[in-house]
Parts: C-alpha cells; sequence; structure tokens
C-alpha cells in the first residue's frame, strides 16, 4: 500500500525472495480499516454499519418496554458503543463524519424508543422523551483522543516519533486537509504547542479535558 493524497496512486515494484508483493488499496490492521488516502471516513462508515447491524441482532432485547430505557441505554453502550468506538482514538474528523456520528446516536435512540421517523419528531424532542439533554457519543470519542494524545505525549515511543515528526517539502496547494493534531486544537481550543507544554502534567491535562469538554456539552 502507499499512502498518498495523489489521486493517482504510485505503483510500486517490491519484491521478497523474488516474489512481487502484492499492492492493495486498503487493508484490515489489528480490526482497524486503513485506506490509502489516510483519512478516516471509510472506518468510521464502516464501524457505523458494524454498531447498527449488532444493534439490530439485539433488538428485541434493547427495544423491549419491559426492561427500564436506562438499562437499555447501559446494554447499548455496553455491546454496541463499544464495538463504534474501537480505535476511536485514532480517527480524524471532520465536520461532515461529527454529523454522522451523531445521527448514529439518534437512529439507536428512536429504535430503542420506538419511535418512527413518520412521527417527524426533531431530536431535541427525542432527547427530551429519553430524559437525555444532549447526545454523548462525539463527546465520548473527543475524552478518549484527548486522553490518548496527552498519554503519547508523555512517553518516548514510536507514537510520539510519527506525532511530532515533519515532512520536508511543500503541501498542496488549497485548503489545509484536517489532521488529527489539528483536532486536538479545536476541542481544547489551545494551539498545539500550548497543548504539547499542558499535557506533560497528567493532572492539568485532565481539568482541561474535563473544562473543555463541559464547555462544548453547554454550547450544545
Amino acid at each position: 500500500m502507499v499512502i498518498s493524497r495523489e489521486k493517482v496512486i504510485p505503483l510500486i515494484d517490491i519484491k521478497i525472495d523474488g516474489e512481487r508483493v502484492e499492492q492493495v488499496a486498503n487493508f484490515t490492521y489489528l480490526g482497524h480499516w486503513i485506506t490509502e488516502d489516510g483519512r478516516s471516513d471509510q472506518e468510521v462508515k464502516r464501524r457505523i454499519g458494524i454498531a447498527k447491524n449488532t444493534f439490530s441482532r439485539m433488538s428485541k432485547l434493547l427495544t423491549n418496554r419491559r426492561i427500564s430505557f436506562a438499562t437499555r441505554s447501559r446494554l447499548t453502550k455496553c455491546y454496541v458503543w463499544s464495538i463504534f468506538l474501537y480505535a476511536c482514538e485514532t480517527w480524524t474528523l471532520n465536520a461532515s463524519l461529527e454529523r454522522n456520528i451523531e445521527a448514529l446516536e439518534m437512529w439507536l435512540y428512536r429504535r430503542m424508543a420506538r419511535i418512527s421517523w413518520k412521527e417527524k419528531k426533531k431530536n431535541k424532542d427525542v432527547l427530551e422523551e429519553i430524559g437525555l439533554k444532549h447526545t454523548e457519543l462525539l463527546k465520548t470519542i473527543k475524552t478518549r483522543q484527548l486522553a490518548y494524545y496527552g498519554h503519547i505525549r508523555r512517553h518516548q515511543s514510536l507514537q510520539k516519533t510519527i506525532m511530532e515528526g515533519k515532512i520536508n517539502g511543500k503541501r498542496q496547494r488549497g485548503r489545509k486537509r484536517k489532521s488529527w493534531l489539528g483536532n486536538m486544537e479545536e476541542t481544547t481550543t489551545r494551539r498545539i504547542n500550548e497543548c504539547c507544554e499542558v499535557a506533560l502534567n497528567r493532572e492539568e491535562w485532565r481539568r482541561t479535558i474535563a473544562s473543555n469538554l463541559w464547555q462544548e456539552t453547554e454550547q450544545r
């Protein structure tokens, strides 16, 4: 595989013991879908599909009104959310993916509460009906990403070398692509240089995570 921003991916010619290594456009590594464009879009969409299939298989239990909604919500987080959130710490999110993630959470809530799309209820009304003030899935992802960033920053590892490394050359014309470190800046509302310093102190970084995600929740 060659990971590149170019539309036409260059071909490689690598041989091991005289046999040419097959070049692929994507593959699964430790359960995570890696594509040659280096984006997270396909992996997030694949996880959404897997989560929905899991919910559908457990629908008799998770939509049973004889069980309290709070209990069914905990079961959903245990069996469905955990599948969707696998390796979410590594995702690079954009506005489109964030909308897809929130749509997945509302899809789950509507089916758990047996609210049909024909009722034309807004998401806000659905949340009020099930006793929630706001969605939680996207907040969980951002919390995990910030915690993972702090862990990488405080330890010498290959991940830290890759995260802080620079590539020589000029970037392409046009708007800059969203980056994983850019997500950290957006979530914390701090420049990445400041995040680097704060993350070295575990307790201060935890306070930063709690403070910024609380403010984001209030804004939503």
